[in-house]
């Protein structure tokens, strides 16, 4: 990014900096972009600009987006077309909701879009440095799910979605979105019941809006503001368990063993039956939690089945395993049959 284009974005958002917590920094007296990395897709560019003002000096980050009329890979327009949710992200009033409720994530600046495609999205910047996974940042991410979570439960998440452009559903592998990978999947259980899994966390009474892509690189950790999640591309709504199954499975560091597990999904589950009460809400049972969680895991181990693996795959996979096994001596094989035992089982 030249000096030129930073200089007229930093203009343009001048007059939000104090409502969105930066200092006033005055005049302008220069500025300094730099750029932090490309896109996934290859199709834009994430850069900060330093503002050196007369009274104060502030950082805020762009994130330039391409035309997805320039790609023709039906993959890869899966995955630019989410910085476009992202764009409606910071269109509404979301960021700002999320921060007021103690969950701190960057607030937009300007959301630009062209007539070709292209957008630019200018939001502050988050303190810190990168995610550890030690037991204390862990938690602290467990304990900002579960704000975001509270933030948006229930009835919140339909309203929240009705007054916003965003794409619909959580999460970068839900099956609406991944038919090249189930078309990449054997013919075997695991493919018989993805329509399943997929048809019965849709019917979980634990509906919120949801971050979507909660992996470590994600996550922002100071010492001072504690933890802070950002790139909210594949938000949306799902149930919370969604967010757990990835987070745990990529994020999380130590969990070796279902006792593990338990222990750390009841310290999320403390999280938020306190601020699920004393919002008035009902709290979840524990168990329901935990059974939502396990499909959410072979429902993210259906999408690495037909794409790649990677993370605590001993975890998420032996979760399918049990699954499967309880799916055992089904006599028909075929997804119709297989959706109606996980629902038996597993009743929303």
């Amino acid at each position: 990014m030249d000096k030129a284009v930073a200089l007229q974005l930093v203009r343009r958002c001048l007059p939000l900096f104090e409502s969105k917590g930066l200092a006033s920094v005055g005049e302008i007296e220069g500025v300094r972009p730099r750029n932090l990395l490309g896109l996934w897709t290859g199709m834009g560019s994430v850069d900060e600009i330093e503002v050196a003002g007369k009274t104060a000096t502030e950082t805020i980050v762009v994130k330039s987006i391409g035309s997805h009329k320039k790609l023709d890979d039906e993959l890869a327009l899966v995955d630019h077309m989410s910085y476009y949710n992202e764009a409606s992200f910071y269109e509404s009033d979301l960021a700002d909701r999320i921060c007021d409720s103690g969950a701190r994530c960057p607030r937009p600046l300007l959301v630009d879009r062209s007539k070709d495609g292209e957008v630019t999205i200018c939001m502050t910047k988050l303190p810190g440095r990168g995610f550890s996974r030690s037991p204390e940042q862990t938690k602290a991410a467990l304990s900002w799910l579960a704000r975001l979570h509270a933030c948006f439960w229930g009835k919140r998440a339909d309203a929240a979605m009705a007054v916003s452009d965003l794409s619909g559903q959580a999460c970068f592998w839900h099956l609406d979105t991944r038919q090249i990978e189930l078309k990449n999947m054997p013919q075997d259980a695991l493919r018989w019941a993805a329509k399943g899994i997929d048809a019965r966390l849709k019917a979980d009474k634990m509906q919120t809006l949801c971050h979507g892509d909660p992996k470590g690189a994600n996550i922002m950790w100071d010492e001072e503001a504690g933890v802070s999640f950002y790139d909210f591309q594949w938000f949306g709504k799902a149930p919370p368990t969604k967010d757990l199954a990835y987070f745990f499975g990529v994020a999380a560091a130590g969990l070796s063993s279902e006792e593990s597990e338990r222990e750390l999904l009841r310290f999320y589950h403390g999280e938020l039956s306190k601020l699920l009460e004393a919002q008035e809400d009902a709290v979840p049972d524990f168990e329901y939690l935990w059974n939502s969680y396990h499909l959410a895991l072979c429902d993210l181990g259906r999408w690495m089945k037909g794409g790649f693996s990677f993370g605590n795959t001993r975890l998420i996979f032996g979760h399918v395993q049990a699954l499967l096994k309880s799916l055992d001596g089904l006599k028909e094989k075929s997804e119709e049959v297989y959706q109606d035992k996980i629902f038996e089982l597993y009743p929303p």
